[in-house]
């Protein structure tokens, strides 16, 4: 990627009224917003992480919907002001509510999906703490000791969970990111990447457009986290890195987990923190007076 410090202006359409009010009523301080993206199918993961993300005094985060169920879903349970649904012109491709296995066509609409609402955010001058709903907050302060490094040092642009262990990937699913020229052009590219490869999800493709940037250690605006203390789904579960250090993480990623597996691993780890019986009585009274739209909207 050539001239990468090159502004790269980029003109969208308003939001609405409302989904304005509630990013600004959710931003921290240095205008930093949480935010999270998910489809219906992934709401028991949702909720999972809103409760460790109070377990950790994080009260300001927002959701942005896949669908108009999950929205109205996440109301029904009281949490209409951190929720937005996403507007059709930001999508690409149709989101179904389901819930997506790895790999999966409609995995990787959902996660180009991500691209495009974090994309919007950058140029509404916000920066990003992006996580995944199914990594559970471990420690308070994690926002506050992320923010701290990017201001230790100025050219930081973007701090990134990593993949897999030697360094060489990014994770895409949880990273603060600043609103700047070179975090602009990276997600223009990875979108450019995906929208043209259907084969890579956005992972892949951002990990692709990573290589066309300045990566050397001393100049570099893509700043890696550690391991031990942001660990991935392999590296917790499998290598089991931290507890060999006796670390406590700051967060823990259930990636690399497929379906109930997630869910499994993570309540075997004592990191199951929803209440199902909570869970099962909302989806009750949720069925009761929720109706299908006659048809979706497709982008």
């Amino acid at each position: 990627m050539k001239n990468e410090e090159t502004s790269i202006d980029i003109k969208f359409p308003p939001l609405p009224q409302e989904t304005t009010d509630k990013i600004n009523e959710n931003l921290l301080k240095d205008r930093i917003l949480i935010v999270a993206t998910a489809n219906y199918g992934m709401r028991n993961h949702v909720y999972n992480w809103i409760e460790s993300l109070k377990r950790t005094e994080v009260t300001k985060f927002i959701i942005f919907c896949l669908d108009d169920k999950l929205y109205e879903h996440l109301v029904l349970a009281g949490y209409d002001r951190q929720v937005a649904k996403i507007p059709d012109t930001w999508f690409h491709q149709q989101v179904e509510a389901s819930f997506s296995l790895y790999f999966s066509e409609t995995y990787r609409i959902i996660t180009h999906a991500k691209t495009l609402v974090v994309q919007q955010l950058l140029y509404l001058d916000i920066s990003v703490f992006f996580s995944d709903i199914d990594i559970v907050w471990m420690r308070p302060q994690i926002v506050e000791y992320m923010n701290t490094m990017v201001k230790m040092r100025p050219q930081t642009s973007v701090l990134f969970q990593q993949e897999g262990v030697d360094q060489q990937e990014v994770n895409s699913g949880f990273y603060l990111m600043r609103p700047t020229a070179i975090t602009k052009r990276l997600l223009a590219e990875t979108i450019v990447i995906q929208d043209t490869n259907e084969k890579l999800t956005q992972q892949g493709a951002m990990n692709a457009a990573l290589n066309k940037l300045d990566l050397d250690i001393r100049t570099t605006g893509i700043v890696l986290l550690d391991l031990l203390y942001f660990p991935n789904g392999h590296v917790y579960f499998n290598l089991d890195l931290p507890r060999q250090h006796s670390i406590k993480p700051f967060i823990v990623h259930a990636n690399y987990l497929i379906g109930e597996d997630k869910k499994t691993k993570l309540m075997e780890q004592n990191m199951w923190y929803l209440n199902d019986t909570w869970l099962n009585e909302i989806d009750i009274k949720f069925g009761q007076h929720y109706v299908e739209p006659i048809s979706k909207t497709t982008v």
